[in-house]
């Protein structure tokens, strides 16, 4: 039988050749990350912990530079709209076999191998990211892949004297190239002359109801490389004014010594640009009232700032040392478009540009434009084959949201050494330095006859008060919020330990609390419970828990014949929506409509006409809306935004609501 098979192969075997068909015999390369199959799809995540928020992608970009439905791009205050980041890029220089090369994410020179990982991590206080890619995979006809495998790290923090930066760690591994496109490794020389250039494009800062282009957005965009000092920030009348009223500002900001590895980005004074301040509206002791016409923060009609903060890159540890090399400058219209311009006219050369033009015996003065701010650090004689490069720095944006200026200066270096203690720390914190804080709970209080009384707050204090470092709560309210889009918080109690043990005597449930009937039903408030505390190591450290509030007037329902959506058609606006006013897109977080008179039960899905699942929502008795339909504890908000992060678009939805009562299922328009 065996030999039957084999003879019958063989006349198979020849007439296949014979009919001039030879057998294929099909086979599989070695796996190779130089292939393009090797790709792994573009994928971005987001660190919306803390005062800073920030877009994570799996291909070198730090950021997002979308001119429209933008996403968090050192966005301060997480939420507002308000970005301080255009875009944050690598670019990664080496030579092999004696050829140089720039790998560059404006090129788009790197390719995923991974999709973006998250968790988190410190109790929910901190997260963390993880991916891959690579600049071995060729795009393209002119550019010589060097043969880096790049593993990015990213860490933010939830924790207020960590809270307005993200840590990035990036481990550069020298794993060869596949030069004949066959999927095998087959140039495992070292590459030479490595540098790590990081490029930070600010438009301080972007509101979204912005002209991405206008003159105040990205015309006054100063960049400087901390190389001696701070003198350069007197070439700008506003701090010079600061640094006059207060001795001492110059003096606490001289403490921290200035070098090449801080990189700052911040909005000077455009002189073309005339201020939108209205002295009359200023108080005549303010230097707005002197000085009209300086836009330097963007000060709105009241002289309240609308881009206070500073930009910053931080180079925290490099592992082998990578040295400050150069800083220098390019502005719109002037970036260096390939290998050899971006050689000859940043990473390659060994000097580090001034801000000022002239100097300040001759005038001073400063220019203006669009800027870059282009770092390298550097060279790396040769790195093995197999062998890697660590570089950590960190991304931050320091804001005195009252002072701006030279103080919002002195509060970035201040984080910036935080967060080289965390980097010294392994990326942790001493959570047991502080007292953790405590979740609120709130609740509508209503008479007999249901007439609306106040809001109520309470929360459990035990854990809190526990702690050896605990100082007090406070507890706050926001109704409104300033020209940067943080909330103006009135503060509503303090209870330090002994009022609270004291209250806890007397309490049927282990909780203390707060009655407000300083509210109008229908109307929306913010509450925030701080905890602080006293550390040796953090100094003093606030934790904060914030939640609205929705005042209810009905009985719970069990059916759903009574459900509604309202507003529906959703037009862009509704009384409760951007009151302020109602197209304002700098408030965009106000959108929103309802559904209301939900079972307990029910969960909402929300999908497109082509069965694509939206967003996924539930019954909440959160939020106090102005001008709201009369809701119960069974309503359901949703903010128009898709659980990928982004505002949904124009157009026809379907949702389905499920529960034990049954289900329903409708359409909803939305109209922008």
């Amino acid at each position: 039988m065996k030999i039957k098979s084999i003879i019958l192969l063989l006349i198979v075997t020849n007439l296949l050749i014979a009919a001039g068909n030879p057998i294929k015999i099909k086979t599989h390369k070695p796996f190779s990350l130089f292939k393009s199959s090797a790709a792994e799809p573009v994928d971005v995540e987001f660190h919306r912990i803390g005062q800073m928020w920030m877009r994570v992608t799996n291909f070198s970009m730090i950021g997002d530079d979308s001119y429209t439905n933008r996403t968090p791009s050192g966005e301060w205050p997480g939420g507002s709209g308000n970005s301080y980041l255009y875009r944050g890029s690598l670019w990664l220089t080496g030579s092999r076999n004696g050829v140089r090369s720039t790998s560059t994410t404006e090129d788009k020179e790197y390719t995923p191998l991974t999709s973006i990982t998250k968790n988190t991590f410190l109790d929910g206080l901190a997260e963390h990211t993880v991916c891959k890619f690579t600049d071995g995979i060729k795009t393209n006809d002119a550019h010589l892949p060097i043969g880096y495998e790049i593993t990015q790290h990213t860490y933010a923090y939830g924790v207020s004297f960590a809270d307005d930066f993200v840590i990035y760690k990036y481990i550069l591994k020298n794993v060869g190239i596949d030069t004949t496109d066959d999927g095998i490794v087959d140039d495992t020389s070292p590459i030479n002359d490595v540098h790590f250039t990081f490029r930070m494009d600010g438009d301080i800062s972007k509101l979204s109801s912005w002209n991405t282009e206008a003159d105040f957005v990205n015309r006054d965009d100063h960049a400087m490389c901390l190389t001696s000092g701070w003198d350069e920030l007197k070439l700008f009348p506003y701090m010079e004014n600061q640094f006059e009223k207060d001795p001492t500002l110059w003096e606490q900001l001289g403490s921290y010594i200035g070098d090449s590895t801080l990189t700052i980005m911040f909005d000077g004074d455009n002189r073309s640009y005339p201020s939108e301040v209205d002295t009359s509206l200023v108080n005549p002791s303010s230097y707005f009232h002197e000085n009209p016409d300086d836009d330097f923060g963007n000060p709105n009609p009241k002289g309240d700032f609308q881009s206070p903060g500073v930009l910053a890159m931080q180079m925290i540890h490099t592992e082998p040392l990578l040295k400050p090399k150069s800083y220098t400058t390019s502005y719109i219209g002037q970036d260096f478009a390939d290998d050899g311009a971006q050689w000859s006219n940043a990473v390659g050369k060994e000097k580090f540009d001034k801000l000022f033009k002239l100097p300040p015996f001759q005038g001073g003065g400063v220019n203006e434009g669009d800027y870059r701010a282009i770092t390298t650090f550097g060279p790396h004689d040769s790195l093995a084959f197999g062998d890697s490069i660590v570089v950590i720095f960190a991304i931050g944006v320091g804001v005195d949201a009252d002072k701006a200026g030279a103080y919002s200066f002195l509060k970035l270096v201040q984080d910036m050494e935080v967060a080289k203690t965390i980097v010294q720390d392994n990326f942790q914190i001493s959570t047991n330095e502080f007292a953790p804080n405590s979740d609120i709970e709130m609740g509508a209080v209503f008479d007999n006859d249901n007439n609306f009384l106040g809001a109520k707050i309470e929360w459990n204090p035990s854990q809190s008060i526990a702690h050896q470092n605990f100082i007090q709560f406070v507890l706050r309210k926001g109704v409104s919020r300033d020209a940067s889009g943080s909330f103006i918080w009135d503060t509503l109690t303090v209870y330090n330990k002994e009022t609270v043990e004291a209250m806890l005597d007397t309490s049927s449930n282990n909780k203390v609390g707060f009655f407000d009937n300083d509210v109008k039903f229908g109307y929306d408030y913010t509450y925030d419970l701080v905890t602080e505390s006293n550390s040796p190591k953090y100094y003093k450290v606030t934790l904060s828990t914030q939640d609205f509030i929705t005042a209810t007037g009905k009985n719970q329902v069990s059916n759903l014949d009574d459900i509604r959506v309202v507003p529906n058609p959703y037009r862009g606006s509704a009384p409760w929506n951007n009151p302020e006013p109602a197209n304002d897109a700098a408030r965009h977080w106000k959108d929103r409509i309802f559904f209301i008179n939900l079972p307990n039960d029910a969960v909402v899905r929300i999908f497109t006409l082509d069965g694509d699942k939206v967003a996924t929502i539930r019954p909440t008795d959160l939020r106090n809306i102005e001008n709201a339909p009369e809701t119960n504890r069974a309503t359901a908000e949703w903010d128009l935004v898709s659980r990928s992060n982004r505002d949904v678009a124009p157009g026809v939805y379907i949702y389905h609501v499920s529960s034990d009562a049954g289900e329903k299922v409708g359409k909803i328009a939305i109209l922008r």
